[in-house]
């Protein structure tokens, strides 16, 4: 059996369009071109592909099994196509860093751009991780260098603060639809969505809290950032959040930051003691260095500091 990539890339645009002229224009080819195209491979696989109707081209029933296999095909070879221009550039190591939070926030888009322009020769693998976890990831070697939040007592283990990250108390609307609360009391009353103990954001609520002789109650335990946003959204517990995550739900009447509720952690680089200045390690920490002080120098950084009240 002999197909080309050109005849299933043109089956799945057709079956994406619906229509053959708008599918042969971003084949960037004639409609009768196209038509070639595809009653060639319908006769190289002895099936229909598609049945015409008034209002267009819709996939018969064994055009809709073998599309699913059209498109891991044309996935398998841009694998294979971009595996191989990675290795004509000459790879010659790979790091590992480990992301804490959303890739946006840490500017992993940015850093990407800056390693594949001075470090072309690199791998470079990005892989979730959690601050909580951070020095474990690192002595083992799942993580070259790892993001974390707050500080890291652990003298195997070096760091670079990156920046500071603001944080709040974020109320769900309707949790304050008779109000904000007035006091911590009023607040620790509310239920929660908690993180961990341990989680930086988290040990600074238990500090000010603690202070009071108070424990917020808590409706569930939630294992990172992400899943505390959509269930304060959901208006299932007070949390704490980045103050870039939360402006936006204050601003769509969704939520509520409360005004005591203010302040904030560092955002850390870790690595192994001693790898500060190997080749990959030493290029990863520049590029995000970099990257991170020209957000800084461009005025991409939260308002002013306000403290916890």
């Amino acid at each position: 059996m002999t197909m080309e990539l050109y005849q299933l890339r043109s089956f799945v645009a057709i079956a994406r369009e619906r229509n053959l002229t708008r599918a042969a224009d971003l084949r960037h080819l004639s409609p009768s071109a196209l038509s070639c195209q595809i009653k060639a491979l319908e006769e190289e696989l002895g099936v229909s592909l598609f049945e015409r109707t008034a209002r267009g081209m819709r996939l018969s029933e064994p055009g809709r099994i073998l599309l699913s296999h059209a498109q891991g095909t044309l996935e398998a070879a841009g694998v294979l196509q971009r595996t191989a221009e990675t290795l004509s550039r000459g790879i010659t190591a790979s790091v590992t860093i480990g992301l804490n939070t959303d890739p946006t926030f840490l500017r992993v888009s940015e850093i990407n751009q800056r390693l594949a322009l001075l470090r072309s020769d690199l791998n470079v693998i990005f892989h979730t991780s959690e601050t909580t976890s951070t020095a474990q990831s690192l002595r083992n070697g799942t993580i070259d260098l790892g993001f974390f939040y707050g500080p890291l007592q652990a003298p195997d283990i070096d760091h670079a603060a990156i920046t500071q990250v603001r944080i709040c108390v974020v109320i769900p609307s309707n949790l304050a639809a008779a109000g904000p609360p007035r006091d911590w009391q009023e607040l620790a009353d509310l239920p929660w969505v908690w993180v961990s103990d341990k989680f930086p954001f988290y040990q600074v609520m238990q500090e000010k809290m603690g202070g009071f002789r108070m424990a917020p109650g808590r409706i569930v335990t939630a294992a990172n950032e992400q899943i505390v946003r959509e269930l304060v959204i959901a208006g299932q517990g007070v949390g704490i959040m980045r103050e870039d995550e939360a402006r936006p739900l204050a601003a769509s009447g969704k939520a509520l930051i409360w005004d005591k509720g203010w302040g904030s952690v560092p955002l850390n680089l870790g690595w192994r003691e001693g790898n500060r200045d190997k080749g990959p390690v030493k290029a990863v920490r520049e590029a995000i260095g970099y990257i991170w002080r020209k957000s800084h120098e461009e005025g991409d950084g939260s308002l002013a500091d306000k403290a916890w009240a």
